[in-house]
C-alpha cells in the first residue's frame, strides 16, 4: 500500500516495528560506494596518510553518530517527521525556510549518490552515464513513493546482501594492498598542511552524516509505543548510532586506503582492476542496490521536507518531484565529480550544523524568550541565522569562496561547522531561558 500518512502525527495505536530495525536501516544506507568515495577524499584529494585519515574519520563519526542517535529518539517522543517537529524551535516561517533547505539537501544527495552509482555501472557494463542515472532514478522513486513500511522492509534485505558483498570486497582489497598510503606533501600544501587536511577531513565526514541526522526522526516515528518509553528510546538511540557508526567508519576507512593508491578523477577509479571475475555479477547488483538503499531515504525525507515547507502536494507527488529535480541535478553535475562533490558537502554542512544545538537544547527542556519583542521560536531561527553568518569568515572552499580567517590561517582547514554550531548555541542560550516547571509539564502533556 502507498503510504498516505504525510505529515500527520503517528498515534501509539498505529505504532509498529522494533528499535533493532534501525540498526539494519542505518547499516544499509551507508554500505555503498558513495561511502567509499567519501573516505577516499581524505587521502586522494587532501593528501593525508592513512593513519591520519583513520583518526579524522573516527573523530567525525563519533560526533555525528551520537547526534544521529539522539535525534532518532525525537521520532519516538513526537511521532512526526523531523521537519514538522522543528517548528517547535524555529517557528512557522523559520521552519518553512529550513524545510526548503532540507528539501535542497535531500535532492542534492540523491543526485550525488545516483551519479556515483552510474559511474560504476558504466565502468562494469559499459552503459552510458545518463542512461544509468535515468534507470537508477526510476527504481528509487518507485520505492520512495510506496513509503515508510516498504522502505524499512527493503532496507532489511539490502543490509544482509550489501554487508556480505562489501565484506568480500574489503578482504580482497586489503589482501592486494601491499603498502598503506603515506602523506602526500604536494596535496597537503594545497590545504594548509597536515592540520588543515585533518580538519577538512573531519568536516567532510561530518557533512556526510549531517543530512542523515536531519532525517533521522523520520524513520523512528512509527516506534511511538506507549509502554516503557524510556527503554524504547534507549534502544532507538544505540541501534541508530551503532548502525551508522559501524557502516560509515568501515567503508570510509576502506575508501581512504584505496584513495591514496590511485589517481583519483572519477568514482569508478576506485574500482580495482584485479577484482576476480566471479565477483563481477554480485558487485553489479551491489552497485545498484547500494545506490538505491540511501536514495530512497533521501527522496522520502526530502518529500516530507517539501510538504513541511508549504508545498501543496500529496506525499507520493512530493517524492516524485524530489526524484525529478535530483535527476536534473545529476545530469548537470556528473562532470568534474570530485570537485562538485566536495563543494556540495561543505555547502550543505554550513546550512545544517547551526540547527543542531538549537534542536538539542530546545528538546532537552522547553525554553522561553528573555526578550519581549522576540518569541521563543523566532529566537531559535535567529540563533541559527547568526551561527550561519558568523561561520562565513571560516569558509574554505577555493575557488568559490575563502573567508578571511581561512585565508590567514589555512592550517585550521574549514572549521565553519564548529563555529556555526557554537555561535548558535551561545546565542540561543543567551536570549532564551529554561521554561518554568508548569510550562514543561504542559508541554509534556501536549506531546
Amino acid at each position: 500500500m502507498i503510504e498516505s500518512k504525510g505529515l500527520a502525527q503517528v498515534t501509539p495505536e498505529e505504532s509498529y516495528g522494533k528499535p533493532s530495525h534501525l540498526f539494519g536501516l542505518w547499516m544499509a544506507v551507508n554500505v555503498e560506494f558513495a561511502t567509499i568515495t567519501t573516505g577516499a577524499i581524505a587521502t586522494g584529494v587532501f593528501g593525508l596518510s592513512v593513519w591520519d585519515a583513520v583518526l579524522a574519520i573516527l573523530s567525525a563519526n563519533i560526533i555525528g553518530c551520537l547526534l544521529l542517535g539522539l535525534f532518532s529518539t525525537f521520532g519516538v517522543d513526537y511521532g512526526m517527521p523531523m521537519m514538522i517537529i522543528c517548528e517547535r524551535w524555529f517557528g512557522r516561517f523559520g521552519n518553512r525556510v529550513l524545510s526548503m533547505l532540507t528539501f535542497l539537501n535531500g535532492f542534492s544527495w540523491f543526485a550525488i549518490n545516483t551519479v556515483i552509482g552510474a559511474y560504476f555501472i558504466q565502468h562494469v557494463v559499459g552503459a552510458g552515464l545518463v542512461e544509468g542515472i535515468a534507470g537508477l532514478t526510476a527504481v528509487q522513486v518507485l520505492i520512495a513513493i510506496i513509503g515508510h513500511d516498504f522502505i524499512i522492509k527493503a532496507e532489511k534485505v539490502f543490509f544482509w546482501f550489501l554487508s556480505a558483498v562489501f565484506s568480500v570486497l574489503t578482504v580482497l582489497t586489503l589482501s592486494h594492498i601491499t603498502q598503506l598510503p603515506i602523506a602526500n606533501p604536494g596535496k597537503l600544501a594545497m590545504v594548509g598542511g597536515r592540520s588543515g587536511a585533518f580538519l577538512l577531513t573531519v568536516s567532510v565526514m561530518l557533512s556526510w552524516l549531517g543530512g542523515w541526522i536531519l532525517f533521522s526522526g523520520d524513520y523512528s516515528r512509527y516506534l511511538r509505543y506507549q509502554a516503557d518509553r524510556t527503554a524504547l528510546k534507549r534502544g532507538v538511540f544505540w541501534n541508530a548510532c551503532l548502525g551508522c557508526f559501524v557502516s560509515s567508519t568501515w567503508l570510509e576507512i576502506l575508501g581512504a586506503i584505496l584513495g591514496g593508491t590511485i589517481a583519483l578523477k572519477t568514482p569508478a577509479d576506485l574500482f580495482a582492476p584485479w577484482l576476480p571475475a566471479w565477483l563481477r555479477a554480485p558487485l553489479i547488483i551491489a552497485i545498484v542496490v547500494g545506490t538505491i538503499s540511501p536514495n530512497v531515504l533521501n527522496i522520502y525525507s526530502a518529500g516530507l521536507s517539501a510538504l513541511a515547507s508549504g508545498v501543496r502536494l500529496k506525499q507520493w507527488q512530493a517524492a516524485l518531484l524530489t526524484g525529478g529535480i535530483g535527476f536534473l541535478i545529476a545530469v548537470m553535475t556528473y562532470r568534474n565529480f570530485y570537485r562538485n562533490y566536495e563543494l556540495l558537502l561543505f555547502f550543505l554542512g554550513y546550512l545544517i550544523f547551526p540547527r543542531f544545538p538549537v534542536m538539542a537544547i530546545g528538546h532537552a527542556r522547553p525554553r522561553v524568550s528573555r526578550l519581549a519583542v522576540v518569541n521563543v521560536t523566532t529566537a531559535g531561527f535567529l540563533a541559527w541565522l547568526a551561527g550561519l553568518l558568523c561561520s562565513i569568515p571560516f569558509w574554505n572552499q577555493p575557488p568559490v569562496f575563502v573567508g578571511w580567517f581561512a585565508v590567514d590561517f589555512p592550517r585550521f582547514g574549514d572549521i565553519s561547522f564548529f563555529v556555526g554550531a557554537a555561535v548558535a548555541a551561545s546565542i540561543y542560550l543567551a536570549i532564551t531561558a529554561a521554561a518554568p516547571q508548569s510550562v514543561v509539564a504542559a508541554d509534556a502533556g501536549g506531546t
